[in-house]
């Protein structure tokens, strides 16, 4: 998959401090500058949010990508999709970095799970030393203020905790491009979808737990506030999780001394992230952690034994669990939001401010009443 896999929990900001990602986006600047001179004429595209980047137009066959590419280096696939990696540029980096590659195509299976001719391109993904910007001039190197400025307030940000430090992802989904932005060092990779983002797809049957999406069977799992949901029962160990989900796309501690498992189900932002009680204190997940807290967004389609779920209304949420216990209304988890707790009964839920609308359930261990 794409380095978009491993985004996921939504930390504090830290200055990213290796040498390999530092040269990785002088190079950008560098190749900037000069117009991207000694780069393939496709290196130079422009980036057009929407429809196309590196000479690959968004829905059109890999046939296509192929007669402008050749054969990737790397190829693979994950979370339903198929992906695509061209131009190598860190030898000893992961395959999911964004530092490792200049192109990563993703693509839609059409149904026998191997990369053919006619499979459709979902998304193209662009970092250093790729010189191609937008109309307005955004591209590779360019700071989170000049996004903002040729695409307006951004409606989605989120960070996500990576090798090379904690990144922030700026989501136009709705215009079809998202950027990834170091603080430090401005946009180190740029991401081309159709309007409205990459389509979300189901994992080919046979595929383990996960033939269902990221939830697998649990996806639609009923939410039983102060006990369980997705299959993941309060008070269960990280072990149990682990065998449900496998390994996390990012893991970390608070500094309420809660440790947390971050998954992200192939693309985007997070869907699942648990917070564990950190049994041993050191500050690592640890097979005997205890789960506090399983946090839901889509795709999970399970409900309330009442029917609230993903997308119901603030006046559901009301009808079946009261005036919440603390209402507030600000940023959470980088958009505008309204959020109503009802902490003794061991659920809150996470509302847009926009639409009133649920995007968050977070299913906790019940807090006594004073």
């Amino acid at each position: 998959m794409s380095f978009w896999k491993r985004l996921g929990q939504r930390a504090g900001l830290r200055k990213i401090a290796t040498a390999a990602m530092a040269a990785m986006l002088s190079l950008a600047l560098s190749a900037c500058g000069n117009g991207g001179k000694g780069l393939h004429s496709w290196e130079r595209d422009p980036i057009v949010p929407g429809y196309s980047a590196a000479d690959i137009e968004i829905g059109s066959a890999f046939s296509a990508v192929l007669e402008v590419h050749g054969e990737p280096e790397e190829h693979r696939r994950d979370g339903g999709y198929l992906y695509a990696y061209y131009g190598r540029t860190r030898q000893e980096g992961k395959i999911d970095d964004p530092a490792s590659w200049i192109l990563v195509v993703t693509l839609y299976d059409q149904g026998n799970g191997s990369r053919d001719p006619e499979d459709e391109v979902g998304a193209v993904e662009v970092s250093s030393p790729y010189a191609g910007r937008t109309s307005g001039g955004v591209g590779i190197g360019s700071t989170a203020g000049e996004v903002e400025e040729e695409f307006g307030p951004c409606p989605n940000v989120s960070t996500s905790t990576t090798d090379y430090g904690e990144l922030l992802l700026y989501s136009y989904a709705d215009r079809g491009v998202e950027f990834l932005i170091s603080p430090s060092e401005g946009v180190v990779t740029v991401i081309v979808t159709a309007y409205g983002g990459l389509r979300p797809v189901e994992e080919m049957p046979g595929e383990g737990m996960r033939g269902e999406g990221i939830f697998g069977s649990h996806r639609a799992d009923p939410i039983l506030p102060g006990h369980s949901a997705a299959g993941i029962g309060i008070g269960s160990d990280f072990r149990s999780v682990r065998e449900l989900y496998g390994p996390p796309d990012s893991s970390g501690h608070t500094t309420e001394g809660l440790v947390y498992a971050t998954y992200t189900g192939g693309y985007g932002t997070w869907k699942l992230t648990v917070y564990l009680e950190d049994r041993d204190k050191g500050k690592g997940l640890d097979d005997f952690d205890t789960v506090v807290s399983i946090c839901l967004r889509h795709p999970y389609a399970g409900r309330t034994p009442k029917g609230v779920g993903i997308g119901s209304a603030q006046v559901e949420v009301i009808k079946e669990f009261g005036t919440p216990e603390r209402q507030t209304n600000g940023l959470h988890q980088g958009e505008q939001a309204i959020i109503l707790e009802y902490n003794t009964k061991g659920i809150v839920f996470a509302l847009r401010s926009t639409t009133g609308e649920v995007m968050e359930i977070d299913v906790n261990r019940p807090l006594t009443s004073s």
